[in-house]
């Protein structure tokens, strides 16, 4: 699905990197940003997209998956902290909205699991509004061609379901019979779902806050499922 990016595509962070390195990072995601593959780029295209002598490519990286993947742990570094922050918002706003009030089911609270999911989803897709590009190239690149940078997508998000599993700790979101390793799971399908939406979102614009919704529905299911389950004894995730 092609989806046209009206916004500035999530630049590179400027650090002490060299600036040729930099520029050739900056030029893979402006021909990324809109349907293209990190992999499919050419390192002529890539060194005249950055205005450098191609012969520089080589000073910085390997191949294109090594760009890749410094584009990609880029985008990852940009991404995860706010992310980790506006769920922290989210979880601590909703704790001070008293209004909806629902029974606690299998030691759920769902009047609060309800108010952090929906400040959490708002977030999230506030979050995608403003960086379309990053959340583009990183689904597109999950299910691309090359396995390394298959890879790394998958270790990141990873690392997404592992920030959420502290934070549900922290805020104690859901019942202590939840083993870690179950949290974990649940939380990486979470992870998966959200990012696979974040694409549905930013190509139908007409069905948005329906997305949202939904979101919101989904993760209720997952989180609220897995603890019944486990109360009843019927929950058999491995520890992986």
């Amino acid at each position: 699905m092609d989806v046209e990016v009206t916004a500035q595509p999530l630049a590179v962070e400027k650090t002490s990197e060299a600036p040729g390195k930099r520029l050739l990072m900056e030029a893979a995601l402006r021909l990324t940003s809109t349907s293209r593959s990190l992999s499919s780029l050419g390192l002529r295209e890539l060194a005249r997209e950055a205005g450098l002598n191609p012969n520089t490519f080589y000073r910085h990286f390997r191949d294109v998956d090594d760009l890749g993947l410094a584009v990609i742990r880029d985008i990852s570094t940009q991404l995860r902290e706010p992310l980790r922050a506006l769920r922290r918002e989210a979880a601590a706003r909703a704790d001070q909205r008293q209004k909806l009030r629902l029974p606690k089911l299998f030691g759920i609270d769902l009047g609060r699991g309800r108010r952090v999911t929906h400040e959490t989803v708002q977030l999230f897709f506030d979050f995608v509004d403003q960086h379309p590009a990053a959340f583009l190239i990183g689904v597109r690149e999950l299910h691309g061609a090359s396995p390394v940078m298959r890879e790394a997508l998958s270790a990141v998000m990873a690392e997404f379901a592992q920030d959420m599993v502290e934070d549900i700790q922290d805020f104690k979101l859901l019942p202590s019979i939840l083993a870690e390793h179950e949290v974990r799971q649940v939380t990486q399908l979470v992870s998966q779902t959200l990012f696979q939406q974040s694409l549905d979102y930013l190509g139908q614009s007409e069905r948005r806050q329906a997305i949202r919704l939904l979101a919101e529905e989904q993760i209720m299911l997952q989180f609220a499922g897995a603890a019944v389950l486990k109360s009843l004894g019927q929950l058999n995730l491995p520890a992986v």
